[in-house]
């Protein structure tokens, strides 16, 4: 662990002490943190929130655990003893038992998938991510004020077209929409809950564009034989074509089949030792498949299969990962496995190759600094169409205007429970979408770069994954309509996106077991896997794919410089591959919205290798 924390450290621009790692360290193991860069990310947030970006020292480290790891063992005991309260009354008063919860360490999940970064991931949101631990604190403590939305009564009070005007952004309405709160910043506003960069370069970052305002040139990457997902595209709205799915199956496995061979055996190796999944064999082999599950449902050490074929049939097999140290595999990944099947029904797995020799993306050719807000659907809250958190994402971009605004969807989602109520709308889906961007361009002006990416989830786009660009009928030059996904290439930086949830839709789906940290898990398998969308089978109630179109339209061949990944998992920024991947949170969240900012500078050629020295990130609360 020692040196994994040294090696975090330096990739952060940090030097530390002998007595600084050896504190280190025994942090790690008091509350069981396995994954070093999950210690030293929390800590350079910490030291930016509270030390103004000071050097790890023994004091600056005691204060550290004080405030954020015994902050949050005090407010899990409060917890546990609220909840313990409701239930057995009687025996609030003996703290024993909670005392026990607390200090306990096991993991009896882990053999179904659920690692320690779990717990990591409950860490960033509610501890050294924070700019301030005094609100979460005041927050756990009974009869006080709670900084969390209040939710909106179901009574509400009805809209109509003659009170449109209380809000900026709402559909007219012949029926009951919500209640517009008298417009305050929410509470927890402006919190800082998780930070990458440089601590200088944050501290001096100016989150505004300068004057003169660089003009920004936006080019689309994600093209098949030059064509970009539009309006001409045929999609398949009901069916996909299962002679055209094996096939495009088949050549998947082929591509990335060969990559895993040449990192295995090499570049230059043409004849590669492989069997079939069902070999019998007595040694050791190696072949490749597509993982499976055999019932409906996700991934575990009995339900797992490998399925490959010849020229003429398909061959499945099972596997068992009892010898295995460590596995993270999910449905329709492309694997290569080395093991032993003496019966040929089960082959028992020594270890799983999943990764091919990837070329980390070219630094960013920029010529002037960049500053980014991202911000992810759903845009108002789950029981009303008030769109107060997109109000008050357009206030802070009135205040603090970037060069680039980027706005994943759902806009307007299709399962929303006021519009799933049949409420009768004045207007329809698509001139509301229309009238919320017209809003958003009045209230910032067209000096600002928006993109706009579609979602398949929104009630007036195409319900089919990769999903086309929303098409509008008044147009603006600063706007630009994506597809979902999408590659940008903005003046030399290159930004690959997606509205889609595929990092919870993997963890749902996936099997891991001593597979270390999830979001950098699931972001290699994207990467390795080539693909926006791996996932296979989707759940029909999540997603419907064309697999066809999919396999134009939502490849990534080469690593872009920014990865955006909206999610309902905790928000996060890692860097995988030189890539740097944003989780920005969603804007409309029961326990407080988020949206990401970032600036980039033109790096030096000495900083080109890490993107801690030129690129600053936060998210932030709404």
């Amino acid at each position: 662990m020692e040196s994994e924390l040294k090696q975090e450290f330096d990739n952060m621009g940090i030097e530390p002490s002998q007595e600084v790692l050896f504190r280190s360290v025994d942090l790690c193991s008091t509350y069981n943190i396995e994954d070093a860069a999950e210690f030293v990310e929390q800590w350079v947030a910490f030291s930016i929130s509270n030390l103004n970006g000071a050097e790890p020292s023994l004091e600056h480290l005691n204060e550290f655990e004080r405030k954020v790891f015994q902050a949050k063992r005090d407010k899990e005991l409060m917890a546990a003893s609220k909840k313990k309260a409701g239930k057995y009354p009687s025996a609030i008063s003996n703290l024993t038992h909670l005392n026990d919860i607390a200090s306990s360490s096991s993991n009896p999940l882990a053999m179904y998938g659920v690692d320690d970064s779990d717990v990591m991931d409950e860490y960033m949101q509610d501890s050294g991510m924070m700019s301030s631990m005094a609100a979460d604190d005041i927050d756990s403590v009974p009869g006080t004020p709670s900084i969390l939305h209040t939710p909106k009564a179901k009574s509400a009070l009805a809209r109509t077209p003659a009170r449109q005007n209380e809000t900026l952004f709402s559909p007219a309405s012949y029926s009951p929409i919500g209640t517009p709160r008298t417009h305050t910043a929410a509470p927890g506003s402006g919190k800082i809950v998780y930070t990458f960069g440089n601590p200088s370069l944050i501290t001096n970052a100016q989150w505004s564009f300068t004057t003169p305002q660089p003009r920004i040139s936006v080019k689309q990457l994600l093209q098949h034989e030059g064509n970009c997902l539009g309006p001409g595209t045929k999609a398949k709205y009901m069916f996909d074509n299962l002679y055209e799915k094996a096939e495009i199956a088949g050549d998947r496995v082929f591509e990335i089949g060969k990559a895993l061979c040449k990192k295995v055996f090499g570049e230059d190796t043409l004849d590669y030792e492989l069997g079939q999944v069902d070999m019998h064999s007595q040694d050791v082999i190696k072949t490749i498949g597509v993982v499976h599950s055999d019932y409906d449902g996700p991934l575990d050490p009995s339900s797992t299969i490998l399925v490959g074929s010849n020229e003429a049939s398909c061959h499945t097999v099972r596997l068992n990962f009892s010898k295995s140290k460590s596995v993270g595999i999910f449905p329709g990944q492309v694997i290569m496995v080395s093991g032993m099947n003496p019966k040929g029904d089960v082959l028992m797995v020594e270890e799983v190759i999943t990764e091919q020799n990837l070329q980390p993306p070219k630094p960013p050719q920029i010529a002037d600094r960049l500053s980014f807000v991202i911000a992810a659907g759903p845009y108002t809250n789950d029981d009303d169409l008030v769109y107060d958190p997109l109000q008050d994402l357009v206030m802070y971009l009135k205040e603090n205007r970037p060069n680039v605004l980027i706005l994943c969807g759902p806009f307007m989602e299709a399962g929303h429970k006021v519009i799933s109520d049949n409420v009768t709308l004045a207007e329809p889906f698509e001139a509301f979408f229309e009238k919320m961007i017209n809003g958003i361009v009045e209230a910032i002006g067209q000096e600002t770069t928006i993109l706009v990416v579609a979602s398949h989830r929104d009630a007036h786009a195409d319900c089919v994954y990769p999903t086309m660009a929303i098409q509008m009928k008044k147009t603006f030059p600063n706007v630009h309509m994506l597809p979902d996904p999408s590659i940008v290439d903005l003046n030399g930086l290159v930004i690959g996106m997606t509205s889609t949830d595929i990092v919870d839709h993997i963890l749902a789906e996936e099997l891991a077991v001593n597979a270390g940290d999830k979001v950098k898990r699931v972001v290699n398998y994207l990467l390795h896997q080539k693909s926006f969308y791996p996932l296979n089978h989707p759940k029909e109630d999540q997603m419907c794919l064309d697999s066809d179109l999919a396999n134009k339209y939502a490849r990534i061949e080469k690593i872009p410089n920014i990865l955006i990944l909206p999610s309902t998992q905790k928000c996060f920024l890692r860097v995988v591959n030189g890539c740097l991947a944003i989780n920005p949170g969603r804007l409309a969240d029961n326990n407080g919205g988020t949206f990401a900012r970032f600036i980039i500078n033109p790096p030096a050629p000495k900083e080109e290798a890490n993107l801690f020295n030129y690129v600053g990130c936060q998210v932030r609360k709404v």
